[in-house]
């Protein structure tokens, strides 16, 4: 999971609805996300069936649904938000192999 590793630095007082939303510390905003991936990846990891595997799938895209507010942050310089929305994309590339 490339996303997860960007969770880390500052913290954040807006909301992620907020055009100049930012903050790194992401795991706040996104606990039920991160939670709901984690235990669908437990379980897919566990038993690597379809309805795992497709509840895994939703739980990611989920992730990084939750994770777009944060590439509007206003004091984000373009290659933050640029590398934000790469990891974004590679992560749904990930996404898109899984269960085949």
């Amino acid at each position: 999971m490339i996303v997860v590793s960007l969770l880390g630095i500052g913290s954040c007082k807006k909301k992620a609805t907020d055009p100049d939303y930012c903050g790194t510390n992401w795991a706040p905003q996104l606990s039920a996300e991160i939670n709901a991936l984690s235990t669908a990846a437990q379980a897919y990891f566990t038993d690597p069936s379809t309805p795992n595997c497709n509840a895994y799938k939703t739980a990611y895209q989920n992730y990084l649904d939750a994770l777009q507010p944060f590439s509007n942050c206003a004091a984000w310089t373009e290659q933050q938000k640029n590398e934000l929305q790469d990891a974004i994309n590679e992560a749904e590339q990930e996404i898109s192999t899984l269960c085949q």
